[in-house]
């Protein structure tokens, strides 16, 4: 950005060194010119700065978002490995004969599964007895 200032800085003193007075239509043209060239470098200066510290700003943010998300979804991560390698039991239904898939860890509890298309039991832990003391 230096350069734009420099650059009219140049072409101000070069009219001024041509003897390009405010009395004539072209000095005015040309002072008019230099000034608004010498505005324009100044306001792309000032959008630089503060593009630059938008660029720090976003930047700090983003670092802080990321140890946001290490802090509220790192545990998360941990649970979804863990449910990768849960074991599902294939059934059948024996009502409707649809295939159905539970979590094993589902056994483990002393109520009934129901089949999830007709809402009939499939498997019940007195069931499931009965047919070991046979």
């Amino acid at each position: 950005m230096f350069d734009l200032s420099k650059k009219v800085s140049y072409l101000r003193g070069l009219a001024e060194g041509m003897g390009m007075k405010d009395d004539h239509n072209e000095g005015k043209l040309f002072h008019s010119i230099i000034d608004l060239l010498d505005d324009m470098a100044q306001a792309i200066a000032e959008l630089e700065t503060a593009q630059s510290e938008t660029e720090e700003y976003l930047e700090t943010l983003d670092d802080d978002l990321a140890d946001v998300e290490y802090a509220v979804f790192d545990d998360e991560d941990d649970d979804l490995f863990d449910d990768a390698h849960t074991h599902y039991i294939e059934l059948e239904c024996p009502h409707c004969q649809e295939t159905v898939y539970f979590d094993e860890d589902i056994f483990e509890d002393d109520e009934d599964i129901l089949c999830p298309s007709c809402d009939e039991v499939i498997y019940s832990e007195e069931t499931y007895e009965s047919e070991d003391d046979e």
